[in-house]
């Protein structure tokens, strides 16, 4: 057995289990950047996943084997953190990151350090996180860590679903799907994470932002080209992020949208959304009618993030735009209050009113369909698709893997 390692970049070791200590979480720190603390914070429902054990088991079923094997990637337990002074020493503005907040502070995740990793445990208090990125369909993720009644901390399984990264958790070995946050298979199949915001941004944009933020150092106790990735680039066109290529195949894909187009996804209720980045950005706020609740989609430009609300106020449901010369404020029409970009009423007849947000995950739309065929494709005026008739299979000869 692995002897568990003290220094920067470690893994925690297989099956080994963190003290499931309830007790209250750490006081959350108080930040520089107060503006920001509610983008970041960690109140949000977990993503709904499958409705029935059939459901667990047909995705079990679907596992793909490859010839990674567990922990042949190599999970991150506690790792060590730098400046953005010193970061921007490797970074460049344009790179790819993920913000976190932590009970501690926010965090920052420079992707190509996590396309060798895609898993990073942390410990704060009395509790574990999981910050997972899936490289293959761009899934972005973080959880609280507890899993019914253990703490745990999770590895990379090897094995895919539906191309996604699956995860399996050190307490007792069950099997999770990265993008839904479920127990597929295992004593905990079932259980499903509690899942905490996770922002896809660019490296200046985090910088400027989140000045005192830590960020993700480079591991030395692990050896990896992490100045290269390999899958290709974000930042350059006809790699793997833009192309139509897809490692493996899926049991159908959805011809709506290309396949690597980033969207947002919503599991609410037992009604799926797709919401469309592209369009979003294009006018800055959505005002969403389509399933279960009605909800605003509107561009945060502190941290050119999109964020996702609830619109409810007062069990009516208010209509959004942004203030004229005023990106970062909203005005609903209904009474003409005045909203900061966090979901608070500041001025107006609706003073005091809070949005509740809602935290979607990021994915490829190859990605988030084949995992709900039957998604709506929103802001846009999009039709209910008819569900699969078949059971999806993942045996089938996948395409030749990217080189």
């Amino acid at each position: 057995m692995r002897q568990r390692m003290q220094q920067h970049g470690t893994i925690f070791p297989p099956h080994r289990t963190v003290p499931a200590t309830l007790a209250g979480l750490a006081t959350l720190a108080g930040l520089a950047f107060a503006c920001l603390a509610t983008l970041l914070c960690l109140a949000a429902p977990a993503l709904a996943g499958p409705r029935n054990d059939d459901d667990l088991k047909q995705l079990t079923a679907s596992l793909l084997e490859t010839k990674i094997k567990p922990d042949a990637i190599p999970a991150l337990y506690r790792p060590e953190y730098t400046t953005t002074i010193s970061a921007a020493l490797s970074l460049e503005d344009p790179e790819p990151v993920f913000v976190v907040r932590l009970p501690d502070g926010p965090r920052i995740f420079p992707q190509r350090i996590m396309v060798w990793h895609e898993v990073v445990n942390e410990v704060v208090g009395d509790a574990t996180y999981c910050i997972s990125y899936s490289p293959l369909t761009g899934v972005l993720a973080a959880y609280k860590g507890q899993a019914g009644r253990f703490m745990t901390t999770f590895g990379v399984d090897g094995r895919l679903l539906y191309n996604n990264t699956v995860l399996f958790d050190r307490a007792t070995g069950s099997l999770w799907s990265q993008l839904l946050g479920i127990a597929i298979d295992g004593p905990l199949r079932g259980k499903v994470l509690q899942r905490i915001p996770a922002w896809w941004t660019t490296w200046g944009v985090a910088r400027a932002a989140m000045p005192d933020a830590k960020v993700l150092a480079t591991p030395t106790a692990i050896r990896r080209s992490y100045g290269k990735d390999p899958y290709g680039s974000y930042l350059l066109p006809g790699t793997y992020y833009d192309d139509d290529r897809i490692m493996y195949a899926v049991p159908k894909l959805d011809r709506r949208m290309k396949p690597k187009t980033r969207i947002l996804g919503l599991d609410m209720q037992g009604q799926q959304l797709a919401i469309d980045v592209a369009a979003v950005r294009k006018d800055g706020v959505a005002n969403i009618d389509q399933g279960p609740m009605p909800l605003l989609a509107v561009v945060d430009r502190r941290l050119d993030v999109i964020r996702v609300y609830d619109r409810t106020v007062w069990s009516k449901p208010a209509t959004f735009a942004l203030k004229k010369g005023s990106p970062n404020r909203l005005v609903d029409t209904e009474s003409g209050s005045e909203w900061s970009i966090d979901g608070k009423a500041e001025a107006g007849p609706m003073k005091g009113a809070v949005l509740n947000e809602v935290v979607p995950v990021n994915a490829m739309w190859f990605a988030w369909s084949s995992f709900h065929p039957a998604t709506l494709v929103v802001p846009v005026n999009d039709a209910w698709p008819a569900p699969l008739q078949s059971k999806p299979e993942l045996n089938l000869p996948g395409l030749a893997p990217f080189q």
